[in-house]
């Protein structure tokens, strides 16, 4: 092996590119894990655009799974395009308006809920 490689490579901007990938990669996987670590959201499931309208996952996760307890059925892609459909870009809160006035109330695990809520809640369920 030739050492002429030495002369055409300067140490010092060569120490001083690879400190500073090593710093980035560093500040990158700071911020990452400082995400999870503030509460930020990170995104999950393909179904994250649904379940971040509930307001406290991990109570959704506790209905959901009494919800799917007897609905051996499920299926979370077909709910999630019926969700989507019928929630669209509308408050969530109005939508859940809507079941009330219309009756569409489903009683799951000693909660009587909205419709579109618990199957929000099936659906957070399904992706934990």
């Amino acid at each position: 092996m030739s050492d002429d490689w030495k002369g055409v490579v300067a140490r010092r901007p060569l120490l001083t590119a690879l400190g500073a990938l090593m710093g980035i990669g560093a500040v990158g996987g700071i911020a990452f894990e400082a995400s999870g670590l503030l509460g930020l959201p990170k995104r999950k499931s393909t179904y994250e655009d649904l379940i971040s309208l509930l307001p406290d996952r991990d109570d959704a996760v506790t209905v959901g799974s009494a919800a799917l307890e007897g609905d051996h059925a499920f299926q979370a892609r077909m709910a999630a395009h019926d969700l989507r459909r019928k929630i669209g870009q509308r408050p969530l809160s109005l939508v859940l308006g809507e079941d009330a006035v219309q009756g569409r109330i489903v009683e799951t695990g000693g909660w009587v809920l909205p419709e579109t809520f618990a199957g929000l809640c099936a659906l957070a369920a399904k992706a934990a």
